[in-house]
């Protein structure tokens, strides 16, 4: 069972109430700050204990972790620049760098010292579905504990229910537990003697697989079992585990095909969504990625495998992201994901390129290919969004001076990049700015037209003032002739 049911739970608790259970001057708590009005809940700027978070590296992954902390299913969008007020400069955090299964957006690596201003918060906007789904389907119950006279163990410090679930498991005689929400301790019971206790989760030492309409007991079936939703779980092969030996995202990525899910989400190691049996199906599973079936992976049917070694994955299970059709042209570039036609991750040729070696030369020339002036960053981890599993085959060496990415050094994708949606390379060109790559030679050619027309228009001009000042020089010069002639007679007769 995952650790989030402690957040969920604590929601129900909120939700039934009508009490918060948050404080936003806690130094570890995360709040939402100016969303409109009647949305504050679930949009806003973030904040961590009334201090702001920076949005240096922030993308959806980040908001994902700051709406499952508020108890929301997941982030509908993520926010730049103080997209909701300007900030105060005092941040929290800076260069935020979750990997989507925190509980908690302070448990993300982060950087405590910042370079930030107030107009660069990090925001979000949650989806407003509550976990009641869940709720109604896990097998912890809410202010229900065990009886004190049936401890078998008190552990203090204790960070989730579901922790206190795992340490039962490993326990002889454990047969149920209590978790104390205020206190973090973990009883671990032999007896069932239920009463009402505020702010408690109680459960079994292990919950129920979930049914499904899979026989997952016939040879050959895969089932995901033991997670918090139906697209989740350790993955089982005929009723019995898969090892977690060399599994990776292309092992995982034949599951969620199997299952019928458009791509991969996550894959998990470590019997990541509870303990499983040691009576293994599959070891050291090694699949291209292309197979219908994990059964037609390459794999050992023998293992050194223990409890703790099952193999997990979390599928996507919703709309692949739409990249639009003029993106699939050859040796086209497109950005997706981003805020404006500035920003995104890069696809060449309909695809994601990895961010192996993507550094500022290469998001230079992706810039300046699609017509902008310069690049502002070049972006790592899928900044916009989890891109789709399905690489290009290629990724780019750039040294930065060249006319496009077609020019670049091109460098063969790893392995360990195939399929791993969180290693979309992407780029921010620098102030959204589009500037087209052919407007210096129109604006050279306009404006030689344009001296050119105003010269001939001055030429004629001054030609036509010529052409009648003529008449008037030439009636000048006879009158001077007539003058001159006539003074010499005059003065000739006087004489």
């Amino acid at each position: 069972m995952s650790a989030k049911v402690l957040l969920l739970l604590q929601q129900l608790i909120l939700i039934c109430t009508g009490q918060t259970l948050r404080d936003c001057s806690d130094s570890n708590t995360v709040c939402l700050q100016g969303g409109p009005k009647g949305k504050e809940d679930y949009v806003g700027n973030v904040m961590v204990g009334g201090s702001p978070v920076c949005d240096d590296g922030w993308n959806i992954v980040d908001a994902n972790v700051v709406c499952r902390e508020l108890g929301l299913t997941k982030a509908k969008k993520f926010f730049r620049k103080s997209k909701f007020g300007n900030t105060s400069s005092t941040f929290r955090m800076d260069e935020v760098n979750c990997n989507g299964t925190e509980q908690r957006l302070i448990d993300c690596k982060h950087l405590s010292k910042d370079n930030c201003n107030g107009g660069e918060a990090a925001g979000v906007e949650c989806y407003t579905t509550y976990y009641q789904e869940i709720l109604n389907n896990t097998c912890f119950e809410g202010d229900l504990a065990y009886s004190d006279g049936d401890s078998e163990a008190e552990i203090p410090n204790i960070e989730s229910a579901a922790a206190c679930q795992h340490l039962c498991q490993v326990s002889h005689t454990c047969t149920d537990f209590t978790y104390d929400l205020i206190t973090r301790i973990c009883f671990l019971k032999t007896k069932k003697t239920k009463y009402f206790a505020k702010d408690t989760i109680s459960g079994p030492k292990f919950c129920k697989m979930k049914t499904t309409t899979r026989d997952c007991n016939s040879t050959g079936v895969v089932c995901l079992m033991q997670g918090d939703f139906p697209d989740e779980g350790n993955v089982y092969l005929g009723g019995r585990p898969v090892c977690d030996d060399s599994w990776d995202y292309r092992d995982a990525k034949v599951v969620c095909r199997e299952l019928g899910y458009p791509d991969i989400f996550k894959p998990f190691t470590g019997s990541h969504f509870g303990s499983v049996k040691d009576n293994f199906a599959m070891d050291n599973v090694e699949c291209k990625g292309t197979e219908t079936s994990l059964k037609l992976c390459k794999h050992s049917t023998t293992d050194d495998c223990g409890t703790a070694e099952g193999a997990g994955v979390k599928c996507f299970n919703g709309t692949i992201i739409d990249i639009p059709q003029y993106c699939h042209s050859p040796n086209r570039i497109c950005l997706v994901g981003g805020s404006g036609n500035h920003e995104g991750n890069v696809y060449y040729q309909g695809k994601p390129v990895c961010d192996d070696g993507w550094t500022i030369a290469n998001a230079r020339i992706v810039c300046k290919s699609l017509g902008f002036k310069e690049a502002e960053q070049a972006t790592r981890g899928s900044d916009f969004g989890l891109v789709p599993s399905d690489f290009s085959d290629t990724s780019f060496h750039c040294q930065g001076n060249e006319e496009n990415l077609q020019s670049c050094g091109l460098i063969r994708v790893e392995e360990n990049c195939k399929f791993n949606r969180y290693k979309g390379a992407g780029v921010i060109c620098i102030n959204g700015a589009f500037i087209s790559s052919t407007l210096p030679t129109v604006v050279l050619v306009v404006t030689l037209i344009i001296l050119l027309v105003f010269g001939l228009l001055v030429f004629f001009y001054f030609n036509r003032i010529h052409r009648r000042l003529a008449p008037i020089t030439n009636d000048t010069q006879e009158l001077k002739r007539i003058v001159s002639q006539n003074y010499r007679k005059l003065s000739s007769d006087y004489m």
